[in-house]
């Protein structure tokens, strides 16, 4: 799969404010968007008590541009979704 570089500036973003959102704001969610003058870095919106506010304030405050919302946590969790499943039919 191709790299996405918008969504790769939106990461590493995230990475580099990890460490500070932990002290503060661990277990909510924060929210990046994607800067409208492309050079910059993406612009740290806030945290928000569930991913619903999350969403609900990068939708409003985003049209048109990117965004990417994030559980601070240390590590990132994992969800694998199976792109197939097996059918029990023969």
């Amino acid at each position: 799969m191709a790299s996405d570089p918008v969504l790769d500036r939106l990461e590493i973003a995230f990475a580099k404010h990890r460490n500070k959102l932990l002290e503060t704001n661990a277990g909510r969610w924060a929210v990046f968007v994607q800067p409208r003058d492309r050079r910059r870095n993406p612009a740290f919106v806030g945290c928000f008590d569930d991913e619903h506010q999350a969403c609900e304030v990068a939708y409003r405050s985003t049209i048109g541009r990117r965004f990417l919302i994030k559980e601070v946590r240390q590590n990132d969790r994992v969800i694998n979704v199976p792109w197939a499943v097996p059918s029990d039919q023969p």
